[in-house]
């Protein structure tokens, strides 16, 4: 009897401690934080671009015509090429984020410097045995841009891909130079015209990247951005001059208005400080 005794309390006594751990709750370790992209940023970037410039120069002929070669319905105009060109580039960025859920919103401005060249030509060279000719050559140096853009992203914890778009901005330095032979009268002259002008133009911009936190403080983007300008029309003014100084028909000031229309590809690695939470 003590041993059956002795066995059911032991028994009772396991059964009360299996009792009590049941009636604990598990709790689990906690789940660490999800990164928080929510903050003003600033940082630099380098990487390279790349430009497409297509050219036309329809005003081209009657200034000839007026000036230098005996240009008519026997021209032949020869086909223009397109400048292409490409260039490394080196900026800086600035821009806020703002994190809800998953959902990433902001905006970001950015400028890069660059040395884009791109040039192309096309001749005027008549059907006939004359001799007359003229060579047209265009060339585009970009020499920075600029893109303010808004930009919505997704996030996952450390990872963030994002899409954006807005305005864009570049410096251009646009050239055009003809050199031929001519004249309205008698035997063929030598002849040369160049000008040049710089202008900031202004057109739209596409992109996408993505960025990776390396700490609370510190992440790194890369990104694609395509832009484009569109249609612009510099005047290009300047003089001709012609050996000797003056023959038949000669004009020694004239402007040209030729169209470039451009358009740029950037590819950017990034490394960025971003402050914690907003100030707004």
């Amino acid at each position: 009897m003590k041993t059956i005794s002795a066995g059911l309390l032991i028994a009772m006594a396991a059964s009360s401690a299996l009792a009590a751990d049941m009636g604990t709750p598990y709790s689990k370790a906690p789940a660490p934080a999800a990164y928080d992209w929510s903050g003003v940023y600033i940082g630099g970037h380098v990487g390279g671009g790349w430009q497409d410039t297509s050219f036309a120069d329809p005003g081209a002929l009657p200034i000839l015509f007026n000036c230098c070669v005996t240009i008519s319905s026997v021209n032949n105009p020869g086909p223009i090429s397109d400048g292409r060109g490409s260039s490394f580039l080196g900026g800086v960025q600035a821009g806020w984020m703002y994190q809800v859920a998953r959902l990433v919103v902001g905006a970001d401005i950015d400028w890069s410097g660059t040395r884009l060249n791109s040039s192309g030509a096309t001749s005027l060279t008549p059907a006939d045995a004359s001799g007359f000719f003229a060579n047209d050559t265009y060339s585009v140096r970009t020499n920075w841009t600029v893109t303010a853009t808004t930009t919505v992203g997704i996030a996952r914890d450390h990872w963030l891909f994002y899409g954006k778009a807005g305005a864009a901005f570049a410096n251009d330095n646009y050239g055009i130079s003809i050199a031929g032979a001519g004249g309205q009268f008698g035997a063929a002259t030598p002849f040369a015209f160049a000008s040049s002008d710089s202008q900031t133009v202004v057109g739209w911009t596409v992109g996408t990247g993505v960025k990776w936190a390396v700490s609370d403080n510190w992440f790194v983007n890369a990104e694609y951005d395509y832009m484009d300008f569109g249609t612009k029309t510099p005047n290009l003014s300047g003089t001709f001059t012609a050996s000797p100084a003056s023959f038949g028909g000669f004009s020694g000031n004239s402007t040209f208005k030729p169209s470039y229309n451009q358009n740029l590809s950037e590819v950017k690695v990034g490394l960025n400080y971003k402050f914690s939470g907003l100030p707004f």
